[in-house]
Parts: structure tokens; C-alpha cells; sequence
């Protein structure tokens, strides 16, 4: 497996320092999990656990060995200052990649009719996290298609080091072969394999 072009990266939420040592034992290298949103509005948009359990599952990773990947999700109706003050929060936790995600309204769920973006907000979302963590990964995700629209390219000229290709946990994606035709015409050449961990 050490030889292989795949590098392995888990998602399993809040979890305890033991499976952490299980997961280097397995040759996972890269373990995934997101703040979600800055501490003082993570309270309002969740109650089954708190920011502290988060930020303390990201050190015990790190602790651990792993390489962190750790974002959030923006568009939920947090403030200018809670989207600098994420940003703030990742610098000092010190991961190694940070995925952007933009809120998609999904019908029937609480947020289904909030509208926060616009695709000149995105940018400057991105903008702005390059410029808080200039040596990260900035990797976007989840709603870039449907939240930037025809500005959806300049996420790179923003500050992006990568995307997130395919679908999504609940909405769908862009196609493995539009993302590399985006990248080819933006004069981009795609990485064969992450320098370490996975992205």
C-alpha cells in the first residue's frame, strides 16, 4: 500500500485517541474534519456537540500523527466577522488543508430558504482565507457550481488550490470530465498524487 498512487484520508467524526492509533496503523494519513462554522455561531446551527469536542478531535489527529484536513461551510447566515473569525480558529489549530463548502438550500431542511451568497461573496471568502493561511491548502467543495455560477473558474485566480470533483454528501457535483476540461482551459495541469496525505 505505501507504494500505491492512492493515499487514504477518514471521516469519522468525533472519535476516541485509541482509533486514532488504529487508523496509522491501517496507513490512513489524512484525517478529515471540519469546524463547521466559527465558535460563536456553531451553537446555532448545532446541539448534539460542541465547537470544544471538535477543535479537541482535530488536536488528538494531530497528536496522533495524522495530517489534518479541517473547513466548514459558509452561507448559514454567519456574519463578515464569524467568517474571519473561522479563519482565525484554522490558523491556530494548524491543519493542512482546508475545504471551503457554499450552503445549497435543500427543500424540507432548516435552511431551505436562506440566500446569504452571491458569487462575488464566495470569491472573497476564498480570498480572504488565502490570505489568513497563505501556506494551506484551500481545497473548494461542496456548492461551488451552484453558488458561483459563471465566476466559477476565478476560484483559482481567489486563492484555491484545488477542488473537490464529483458529487457531494447530499447534492450533486460537477463531472470528473467538466472539472478537468475547466482546468485545461484555465491552463491548469492537475496533480498526479498529493505530496502527502490526501486532498
Amino acid at each position: 500500500m505505501k507504494n500505491s498512487r492512492l493515499s487514504f484520508c477518514a471521516s469519522l467524526g468525533i472519535i476516541k485517541a485509541e482509533d486514532f492509533k488504529l487508523l496509522v496503523e491501517s496507513n490512513v494519513t489524512r484525517y478529515h474534519h471540519n469546524l463547521e462554522t466559527a465558535k460563536s455561531f456553531f451553537g446555532t446551527i448545532c446541539t448534539t456537540h460542541t465547537f470544544e469536542q471538535r477543535v479537541e478531535t482535530i488536536r488528538a489527529a494531530k497528536r496522533a500523527g495524522l495530517s489534518v484536513c479541517s473547513g466548514g461551510i459558509f452561507g448559514m447566515g454567519e456574519s463578515d466577522d464569524q467568517i474571519l473569525e473561522m479563519a482565525l480558529e484554522l490558523k491556530a489549530l494548524d491543519g493542512d488543508a482546508v475545504p471551503i463548502n457554499f450552503l445549497s438550500p435543500v427543500p424540507g431542511t432548516p435552511m431551505e430558504n436562506l440566500s446569504c451568497l452571491t458569487p462575488l461573496k464566495c470569491l472573497k471568502i476564498i480570498a480572504l482565507f488565502r490570505y489568513v493561511l497563505p501556506e494551506k491548502e484551500i481545497i473548494i467543495c461542496g456548492g461551488r457550481e451552484s453558488n458561483l455560477g459563471l465566476l466559477h473558474p476565478l476560484i483559482f485566480y481567489a486563492g484555491a488550490s484545488g477542488i473537490m470533483t464529483g458529487n457531494y454528501l447530499t447534492t450533486r457535483g460537477s463531472r470528473l470530465e467538466n472539472d478537468l476540461d475547466m482546468l485545461r482551459q484555465l491552463s491548469l495541469i492537475p496533480r498526479e498524487k498529493p505530496a502527502s496525505g490526501c486532498r
